[in-house]
């Protein structure tokens, strides 16, 4: 679609939202709501972007980053005010495709279509209307005799004849840029100040421009005005992500009690109990189980896991690691293959070697544990000195004994022990024990 270009518009400041946060910056499944428009409206191929945002605009850019021009709307005055604020940037343009920013769910094949419809009937202004169950604060396409297209009415201007009407203005429109910038320029504003998009449509007809339509189903066009909108639409992500990944071999005991980010990749036979959530950019692979109760965000997860009522921030955990129950493994940590990790522990900034063992009620934190070691229940390692963050490191086939206090930086040998209770604030060598507190180091050979 070389001869289109494509405007958003995102400046409405969404006071019902009740939130600083713009309105098409709240996030639906792990996402803002402009970026599904976005990658919709790139989609189609159009080439030329711009999104058209309020004046305090700095958390506009990181999301939009490289994928649009900024068009700065300094003060709100309706949809048609917005649009104009992109005149100097279309100039090449013969076509228009503009977009509502608060329509996750369109889809890049339908916009395709208006796009195609245009084109083929060499019309001057194409609306995309849905026949809805319940037209209640949408505006009604009102159509004549000819079944032309006349003018929309907003819900607060209908009257008894318009009531009945329950086929809706979608909120995508493409224009001929011929006549489109000299009528935007001649609207006249409402009783509120604002000058709306959707006057082009009557002023269309009155000068015997062409109209078309082009209808699609009603799902796809919701909008998101609200905080209880924001949650039906999220909801029907959710569910359309959890039938995505059933139908490729993911067991999701409960899709109504699930929360998975769009942004997550989780292989067949796995499976999902109740009370779920992956979100950001997370990798679950295969026959791996996944809660109840667990969440697990920016992390990746290898084959043959159990995560049971556990939490995994920005970590990586390879094969065959059993979490939990009641774990918290934190960012920058990295379990390695046949860690079992028990109930009650925490781990942070910290890699755990093959097959070592945390039964529970741990705290490790800045460590380096080798393979086959295992760690007492109640062990913790001291890493906070009072000004920085200290290493432990403790190496293989060690023994920590229970209610062991590692005060970092500290290193514990290959093979050595700890005995229960011991406080260790000195290196233990490989193949000794530390004993006590402060502990003593007993030096045997126990290479053997």
């Amino acid at each position: 679609m070389s001869n289109f270009k494509g405007i958003i518009l995102a400046a409405g400041t969404g006071t019902r939202m009740r939130s600083s946060l713009p309105k098409v910056l709240h996030t639906l499944s792990g996402r803002p709501i402009l970026t599904y428009v976005m990658n919709s409206l790139v989609g189609t191929g159009i080439q030329d972007i711009i999104t058209v945002v309020p004046a305090k605009h700095h958390r506009f850019k990181p999301i939009l980053n490289k994928t649009s021009q900024l068009a700065v709307q300094e003060t709100p005055k309706g949809s048609g005010h917005a649009l104009l604020q992109a005149i100097g940037m279309t100039s090449t343009a013969k076509n228009i495709l503009v977009l509502n920013g608060d329509m996750p769910l369109i889809k890049k094949e339908t916009l395709i279509s208006l796009m195609t419809h245009h084109q083929s009937s060499e019309a001057d202004l194409t609306l995309l209307t849905a026949h809805v169950r319940n037209p209640k604060s949408f505006g009604r396409i009102v159509r004549n005799q000819d079944n032309r297209i006349i003018t929309i009415i907003e819900e607060s201007e209908a009257n008894e004849s318009h009531i009945g009407i329950n086929e809706i203005n979608a909120g995508a429109y493409c224009f001929k840029t011929s006549w489109l910038w000299d009528a935007l320029k001649s609207l006249k504003p409402a009783k509120s100040g604002e000058f709306f998009l959707t006057d082009l449509v009557s002023l269309a007809y009155e000068v015997n421009l062409k109209t078309e339509s082009l209808s699609t189903e009603e799902q796809e066009i919701l909008g998101v005005n609200d905080k209880k909108e924001l949650a039906r639409v999220d909801k029907i992500l959710r569910t359309s992500i959890c039938e995505d990944l059933m139908a490729k071999g993911v067991t999701i005991i409960d899709p109504d009690t699930t929360y998975i980010g769009i942004d997550v990749s989780i292989e067949q036979d796995t499976v999902i109990y109740p009370n779920t959530h992956i979100s950001g950019v997370s990798k679950i692979s295969s026959h791996c189980e996944m809660g109840p109760n667990s969440v697990i965000a920016n992390s990746s997860v290898g084959p043959n896991c159990i995560i049971r009522s556990s939490t995994i921030e920005s970590a990586i955990v390879c094969n065959n690691v059993t979490v939990g129950p009641y774990s918290h493994i934190r960012e920058g940590s990295f379990l390695k293959s046949d860690v079992k990790i028990g109930n009650y522990v925490e781990i942070k900034n910290s890699s755990i070697g093959n097959g070592t063992k945390l039964g529970h009620h741990c705290y490790i934190g800045d460590s380096d544990i080798g393979s086959n070691v295992n760690i007492g229940a109640g062990t913790i390692t001291c890493n906070y000195d009072g000004v920085q963050k200290q290493r432990t490191i403790i190496k293989d086939n060690a023994f920590i004994g229970s209610d062991t206090k590692l005060i970092a930086p500290v290193i514990v040998g290959i093979q050595s022990i700890t005995g229960a209770g011991s406080v260790i604030t000195k290196d233990i060598p490989d193949y000794a024990k530390g004993v006590g507190s402060p502990a003593r180091i007993i030096k045997e050979d126990r290479s053997s």
